[in-house]
């Protein structure tokens, strides 16, 4: 097979409803969808042999905002959804094929940084249940 490798964008990412749905690609310097797995030890018994752990999978959708402190920033808008469960759609380049859609779990930006500089604000969104990985539509 021979070497691929695609670049990050132009792509999008909203959350929120459809109809409702907060644009984010215009502030976006970097976005992905971070899965991770738990295992449990296993447990041993008498007779040497042991039961395996319980794996546990989660995903957290992650990036970086400029940040903005007008009307329609985006720090406003986490502030306003803390803790809301929204729909999002993360396409990371749009002439690929995949997209990933879920629920996250809006968490709020941090405001301000270094002064006479373009700020930044990493966020960390927890992703509700599992995320689907498919074609875009």
């Amino acid at each position: 097979m021979p070497v691929k490798s695609d670049k990050l964008g132009p792509g999008t990412l909203s959350i929120g409803a459809t109809g409702s749905a907060e644009q984010w690609a215009s502030q976006l310097r970097a976005c992905s969808v971070e899965p991770s797995t738990d295992t449990e030890d296993s447990i041993p018994v008498l007779s040497g042999e042991e039961i395996g752990g319980d794996d546990t999978d989660t995903a957290e959708l992650t990036g970086t905002v400029l940040q903005s402190y007008d009307a329609q920033s985006l720090i406003l808008w986490s502030h306003e959804h803390r803790g809301e469960e929204l729909p999002f759609t993360f396409i990371p380049n749009n002439d690929g094929a995949l997209q990933v859609t879920g629920i996250v779990k809006v968490r709020r930006l941090r405001i301000g940084g270094d002064v006479k500089t373009r700020n930044e604000s990493e966020f960390t969104f927890p992703i509700v249940g599992d995320y689907n990985l498919g074609l875009i539509a």
